[in-house]
């Protein structure tokens, strides 16, 4: 999520004054000190089950909202997206201006609990059918689709429905280092959680060859209880070839080695570190998660993995990774020419812009993505997409692809 609001920030410098707002920075937002952005520190704001540490979070956002008055209010972590809501809804906070939400994951897909499910749904058709008007923004159609298949269209049709996909922005690549004879090297990126399922890729790397290794990168992966907790399970010779760097200043250190992607996430959105593999020009494995298949459907060298076993799932890793080792300039150029053409900073940044204008009512040239949409004001009704129109009904679970990618 930090590096999709540093997008965010770097694509609407000079179209806007910006202020980020975030709890105590453990480093994701150090760039905000070279753009033209302010931050402001509130404690409370991260994940925490504690009365006390949610009221902090909620009073010290509030209270900056009214003491900087804003023309728009643009929210993005899961935990005050919640608060918030649940405020509009209770009519106990009345912003002056408006109001969007980014979900960045929603609980429907089958990395989730059938308990977390119904009760996110319930509370999801809650907060629809109470809050006023505000603005929903979504990384792709497939979650959109979801939103609108899981609460009445009439009530989302109060709302204004956008899909901002997003991007990945790595800069120019230094030179390609020369990789060690005979070694592959298989690289994770991601914050240390359930989500990744880090475990995961361990066991998949124990049933590997053993001139494979697992470079895990992200916060949370430095911290020795996490580190004893993904090894201890793997005999010593496998333990011995994962490797932990914790969080990274910049995220083509572990690229450029790379043999490849992975990702054994439960359940994603759309995950900025498999489009940073793509802007890399490498083969992704990615488990299959709900929306994996929108992402290999593109790619010329991926595969998925998480149903065939383990030993299945070896044997095609390698057999993938000989296939790139012997095309690599035409397929590491076919896979960057499609990162491109889709999720390109230059695209994310024209798209950004638009949807900035149309949630403050200014008027907008056309989007210039095809998975770029949104509701439009009334002067321009051939463009509007919202819920009050037939919505994209997303697929069973596993099986095809979202709209957005059955739109090519």
């Amino acid at each position: 999520m930090p590096r999709h609001i540093l997008h965010l920030v770097n694509a609407l410098q000079g179209e806007a004054d910006l202020t980020v707002i975030t709890d105590d920075d453990q480093g994701g937002y150090n760039p905000l000190a070279s753009m033209q952005a302010r931050h402001v520190i509130v404690r409370g704001l991260t994940n925490r089950p504690s009365p006390r540490h949610l009221w902090r979070g909620i009073h010290g956002l509030l209270r900056t909202f009214d003491t900087a008055p804003a023309d728009l209010i643009w929210v993005h972590a899961r935990l005050p997206i919640l608060l918030l809501r649940l405020l509009l809804a209770l009519r106990l906070w009345r912003p002056t201006c408006p109001v969007a939400f980014t979900h960045h994951g929603l609980p429907y897909g089958p990395g989730y609990t059938p308990a977390v499910h119904w009760t996110c749904k319930q509370l999801e058709r809650i907060l629809i059918a109470t809050c006023p008007p505000q603005h929903l923004i979504f990384l792709n159609h497939r979650m959109a689709g979801w939103m609108a298949r899981d609460t009445r269209g009439t009530w989302m049709a109060r709302h204004h429905v956008h899909v901002l996909p997003n991007c990945s922005d790595l800069r120019p690549f230094p030179p390609q280092k020369a990789k060690p004879q005979g070694k592959r090297t298989l690289v994770m990126t991601g914050r240390a959680g359930r989500q990744k399922d880090y475990a995961y890729a361990a066991r998949l790397l124990a049933a590997l060859p053993e001139r494979y290794q697992l470079l895990l990168c992200g916060p949370g992966t430095e911290d020795p209880a996490f580190q004893h907790q993904i090894t201890a399970p793997l005999p010593e010779p496998a333990a011995q070839r994962i490797s932990f760097t914790g969080p990274l200043p910049d995220a083509r250190l572990p690229l450029l080695g790379a043999d490849a992607y992975l990702l054994t996430s439960r359940y994603e959105g759309t995950p900025i570190g498999a489009l940073e593999a793509f802007e890399a020009g490498l083969p992704i494995i990615l488990r299959n998660f709900e929306g994996a298949t929108d992402l290999t459907a593109l790619h010329p060298c991926a595969l998925l993995i998480g149903e065939a076993g383990m030993a299945n799932d070896a044997a095609a890793i390698e057999a993938l990774i000989d296939r790139f080792e012997a095309n690599t300039d035409r397929l590491r150029a076919e896979i960057q020419a499609i990162w491109r053409r889709r999720w390109s900073p230059r695209l994310f940044q024209r798209n950004a812009r638009i949807l900035l204008r149309a949630m403050t009512a200014r008027a907008r040239p056309a989007a210039v993505s095809p998975d770029c949409a949104h509701d439009a004001p009334v002067p321009h009704p051939d463009h509007r997409r919202s819920a009050a129109f037939p919505a994209p009904t997303p697929p069973p679970s596993g099986t095809g692809v979202s709209p957005s990618a059955g739109s090519e």
